[in-house]
């Protein structure tokens, strides 16, 4: 989440020190809540020019999409309260190369309809895009949306190369921290997990995580990720790499969680990797 607490969620945190103790599937159910309802942020100065230049299109779905150019089409997904015009920086460098991107607000966040969201709708919106829109070449994930990646690719994505910036590589590694931030003891802590794996279950999906998913991708992939991301630290990064059949590892110096969607380094980096596999193909 956000690095700025609105105050209830100070409040909320207050009251689990109490609340998780003493009915902790009560504060399991509120914390739920909080967790699936990303709150929406304005686009930064920097992010407009895309927005400008890119057509917006909407699916029967809800889902609102950003889509330019012409050529072998990249998906580009955010992260958890992010948005598509966050790739700002990014896609100039993929429509220079001879891509066309088509840049996903995840199901709950910016121009897309719905107010709750998960992981796991993230990947289904990756899946709608590449069946409803245009049949993907790769797909480009920050944060949340490169742990989406994984599940959508374990799920029936069809791509030929995938990059992952600042990805978190455990989904119930996220909902520890996420526990821990709104101050939940033990026990409500082990309700709001169960829960979280219960909903997983009913829709369908794995519960072994993203690392387990990444066992049965074989799709070549980079990873990029900050030394210094204090949200999803460097470790996780190691972890993809390590679980993912012949993905490359890239650290970058000094750019943190979000920056790293601006940093040259990064940029250049997945722009080639995406570049050298189109050649390839050829």
């Amino acid at each position: 989440m956000a690095n700025d607490v609105p105050a209830s969620i100070r409040i909320i945190r207050g009251a689990n020190r109490t609340l998780g103790r003493v009915a902790p599937s009560l504060a399991s159910r509120i914390s739920r809540r909080i967790f699936a309802t990303p709150r929406k942020f304005a686009p930064r100065d920097w992010e407009l020019p895309f927005e400008a230049m890119a057509t917006r299109q909407r699916l029967t779905s809800g889902l609102s999409v950003l889509r330019a150019g012409n050529g072998p089409a990249v998906a580009l997904i955010h992260g958890w309260e992010g948005r598509a015009t966050q790739f700002a920086a990014l896609a100039p460098a993929l429509l220079a190369g001879g891509f066309s991107v088509v840049a996903i607000d995840a199901p709950g966040h910016g121009h897309s309809r719905g107010k709750q969201s998960d992981p796991y709708r993230f990947a289904e919106a990756l899946i709608e895009v590449s069946t409803q829109i245009i049949p993907l070449y790769a797909a480009v994930g920050h944060s949340m949306g490169g742990g989406s990646i994984a599940l959508a690719l374990s799920s029936g994505l069809s791509v030929s190369r995938a990059a992952l910036i600042a990805s978190p590589s455990s989904l119930l590694d996220v909902l520890h921290r996420f526990s821990a931030e709104m101050h939940l003891p033990p026990k409500a802590t082990d309700h709001f997990v169960r829960d979280a794996r219960r909903r997983i279950e009913a829709r369908g999906y794995r519960t072994d995580d993203i690392e387990g998913a990444l066992r049965s991708v074989d799709v070549p992939a980079l990873v990029v990720h900050a030394v210094d991301d204090k949200e999803v630290p460097f470790a996780h990064a190691e972890r993809i790499a390590g679980f993912w059949p012949g993905a490359a590892l890239l650290p970058v110096e000094r750019v943190g969680h979000r920056r790293i969607l601006r940093d040259p380094i990064t940029i250049g980096a997945v722009a080639e990797f995406l570049l050298a596999g189109a050649e390839t193909a050829r």
